[in-house]
C-alpha cells in the first residue's frame, strides 16, 4: 500500500519573531544568530534579497530554530550568549538532527586560534567584522553548490552510494540505516512512513527534514528509489514474473509498479 507524503516541502520562520521572514519553496533558509542588532541588520540587508533570513539572539534559540526550520546554513557569532557560537557549532555537529546543517562562524577580531577553534568545531567558513560581503556571498554560494552536489550523489540511493564522502560520520551513518531499515522491510507493502520512523527512532519531521536536506526526496521518494533499484536487479535476473518482482519490493500492485519503474528509469520492467 502506497502512502501520500504529509509534509510539507517547505518550511517557514513563522512564530520566530517580528524581524523574521517568511521562507519559500525556492529559496534556502539562513539563519543568523548575534546579540549584536546592527550584525543582524548589516546581515539581514546583505543577504534577504537572496535567501529566506530567521534569526537568533542567542545560542540556546539558534538551537531550537535549527532543529525547527532546518535551515540550509547557520551564520554565527563566536561570542554567541547563553551557547557560545564554538558550542553550538559542536552540539550541531553531534546529533543527527542537524549535523547536515552548513555552519560559518565569525568573530570582531581575527585571531589565528579563533580561525583554528572554528574549524576544528566543525565550521564550514570563519569571517571576521567588517564582512567582505562579496566574499561571504561567493562562499555561501559554494557551500550550496557542494550540498547540491551531494544531493544528487545520494539521491541515487544505489550501491555507489556507500562510497560517497558525506559531510559528517552521522550523515554516512543515517543514510546506512535508512537503507538497512528499507531492505528489511522490501517486500512490506504496508510499510508506511510512520513505520519507517519508528525503525530509525526519529519524529517524522527530522526524518523528512534530514532525506530532504541530504538527498532532496521525502521518506516516501527514498523508499521507493530503493525498491525499484532491487527490482531491476531481481528483474535483469530473469527469473521472475514483473508481477512477483513487484510483490518482492513491496509493491501490491503490478501496473503501478509499472508505472513508477518507467517513471525511475525511463523503459518499462519488460524490457529490462
Amino acid at each position: 500500500m502506497q502512502t501520500k507524503e504529509e509534509l510539507p516541502g517547505s518550511l517557514t520562520a513563522e512564530n520566530a519573531g517580528e524581524s523574521k521572514t517568511e521562507a519559500s519553496p525556492e529559496r534556502e533558509i539562513i539563519l543568523i544568530a548575534s546579540e549584536e542588532s546592527e550584525v543582524l541588520a548589516e546581515l539581514f540587508a546583505a543577504l534577504a534579497d537572496t535567501y529566506d533570513i530567521i534569526q537568533a539572539s542567542d545560542g540556546d534559540e539558534a538551537m531550537v530554530l535549527a532543529k525547527e526550520k532546518n535551515p540550509a546554513i547557520i551564520i554565527a557569532d563566536m561570542m554567541l550568549p547563553v551557547v557560545a557560537g564554538i558550542d553550538l557549532c559542536r552540539h550541531l555537529r553531534s546529533m543527527i538532527e542537524t549535523s547536515h546543517i552548513a555552519v560559518i562562524l565569525f568573530s570582531s577580531m581575527y585571531e589565528r586560534e579563533n580561525v583554528i577553534y572554528a574549524l576544528e568545531a566543525g565550521a564550514d567558513e570563519f569571517f571576521t567584522i567588517p564582512f567582505d560581503f562579496e566574499i561571504m556571498k561567493a562562499r555561501l554560494r559554494n557551500i550550496l553548490y557542494r550540498s547540491q552536489l551531494l544531493r544528487d550523489k545520494v539521491s541515487a540511493m544505489n550501491k555507489e552510494t556507500d562510497q560517497i564522502d558525506y559531510k559528517s560520520q552521522l550523515d554516512k551513518e543515517f543514510m546506512e540505516r535508512v537503507r538497512k531499515v528499507i531492505e528489511e522491510q522490501m517486500s512490506n507493502c504496508e510499510f508506511t512512513v510512520n513505520d519507517f520512523c519508528s525503525e530509525l527512532a526519529m519524529s517524522r519531521s527530522s526524518v523528512y527534514n534530514k532525506l530532504k536536506t541530504l538527498t532532496g526526496n521525502g521518506p516516501n521518494d527514498i523508499i521507493r528509489v530503493v525498491r525499484l533499484n532491487h527490482a531491476r536487479e531481481l528483474l535483469a535476473q530473469h527469473r521472475y514474473t514483473i508481477s512477483e518482482v513487484a510483490m518482492k519490493v513491496g509493491f501490491a500492485d503490478p501496473k503501478y509498479f509499472s508505472t513508477s519503474f518507467k517513471k525511475q528509469f525511463g523503459t518499462s520492467p519488460s524490457k529490462i
